[in-house]
């Protein structure tokens, strides 16, 4: 995965995702160094932070083009590629022939006249070469033996010429789909981290490893990348495991990015983050942090869709929070967490389990205001008298 880019990194991605199907191999493969750290940082790449300038576009081109051709070093330092393609052949006589097929690359900036005088000389100097060793062999040797030893001569160039251009049409084929090849990677590495995340075991070393979290942060928060749902699927997986949740409630970029997730138009996104937060509230260290007008607005504009899981996960948000002394005053303060919970215990449309948690946070609510309420400083002079006291008042009412 780290050396290649081709098709071999695609087929270790898709076979590491058909492991981590299974549970008991996951904590195996969790536990491998650097692994999840090297399948992150393929997720994330050729993806440009926002907050970084893009490159200019002559670099790239000059990168695309040293990538795709085979590297070499000239006298002066300065580096060229050439690259052919075309059929070996022999003849009956002992001699062979080369080919070409029309493809040929150059890197070092020749012109065709150039490459067709650079070819030529190649020829003829490898022409002369094979003559003089064929000469020189043929000294003191049977004819048997000289016409032996240039069909091996032969014979070893052909399968050396047929190796050399197996690997120069694998090369080619890497290079034409290296887009392709990149992003179904991608995609595997994201499924086994995906499954990875989902094992009770592994939540918090995968939780506690920063470069992981950070990748998974950055694309959770690009809603138009194709894996940013599965990321916010294994953030949701982080906060199944209660040690997790107070660390990443403390996260200022977490809750940015679970409360944008929560306005997505795409319901499987607004799922993934609207139970997030609930595991996230039901911290008790993070409530006072988490009860914001905000969040709360969130909370109450998803507990109205129609979505029952996505109901059923926000109204259980707002319970969380309704459990806390400290949140009281932020959840009467925001217009529509009140409102929206008697609307759900009273509206017949409200399924059963919504409506009985509905009811339980205005009763939770409502007790906490009347235990500050009864926690109030009476005046001396004023008569004692149980509170509530059901009395009306009014200013200088006529009998």
């Amino acid at each position: 995965i780290e050396e290649d880019t081709g098709e071999a990194r695609l087929r270790a991605c898709s076979a590491l995702a058909t492991l981590a199907k299974t549970s008991q191999n996951r904590s195996v493969i969790c536990n491998k160094e650097k692994l999840v750290v090297v399948l992150s940082n393929l997720m994330v790449q050729n993806v440009t932070k926002k907050e970084e300038k893009e490159e200019p576009a002559t670099e790239e081109v000059a990168d695309s083009k040293s990538e795709s051709q085979d590297e070499g070093t000239t006298q002066d330092g300065g580096s060229f590629s050439n690259t052919f393609s075309g059929t070996f052949s022999e003849r009956t006589d002992g001699t062979g022939s080369f080919t070409e097929d029309g493809t040929y690359s150059n890197s070092y900036g020749l012109s065709q006249d150039d490459r067709s005088i650079y070819s030529n000389g190649m020829s003829m100097s490898n022409d002369r070469s094979m003559s003089n060793d064929r000469s020189m062999s043929s000294e003191g040797a049977s004819p048997a033996d000289q016409y032996g030893s240039s069909t091996n001569d032969y014979d070893s160039i052909g399968e050396e010429a047929g190796v050399e251009m197996q690997m120069s049409s694998l090369k080619k084929l890497n290079i034409e789909n290296a887009s392709d090849f990149l992003e179904r990677s991608q995609l595997s590495a994201c499924a086994t981290l995906t499954h990875l995340t989902k094992h009770c075991a592994n939540a918090r070393l995968l939780c506690n490893n920063e470069q992981l979290l950070n990748n998974i942060l950055l694309l959770a928060a690009r809603l138009e990348h194709p894996l940013h749902t599965r990321c916010l699927e294994m953030l949701c997986n982080f906060t199944r495991f209660p040690s997790n949740n107070a660390y990443l409630a403390s996260m200022p970029k977490v809750i940015e990015i679970l409360t944008a997730g929560g306005k997505s138009k795409l319901a499987e996104d607004r799922l993934w983050s609207i139970r997030t937060i609930q595991n996230l509230c039901s911290d008790a260290s993070s409530k006072v942090g988490l009860a914001t007008g905000s969040l709360l607005s969130l909370l109450s504009a998803c507990a109205m869709r129609k979505d029952y899981e996505e109901q059923l996960a926000a109204v259980g948000a707002l319970m969380n929070l309704a459990t806390e002394p400290g949140s009281i005053v932020p959840l009467t303060n925001t217009k529509t967490v009140v409102a929206t919970l008697v609307h759900l215990a009273h509206s017949p449309n409200t399924p059963a389990s919504v409506r009985k948690i509905a009811c339980d946070s205005l009763a939770t609510i409502g007790l906490w205001l009347q235990t500050l309420a009864s926690a109030g400083t009476v005046p001396d002079s004023c008569p004692f008298s149980p509170l509530p006291t059901h009395t009306a008042t009014g200013w200088l009412r006529w009998d």
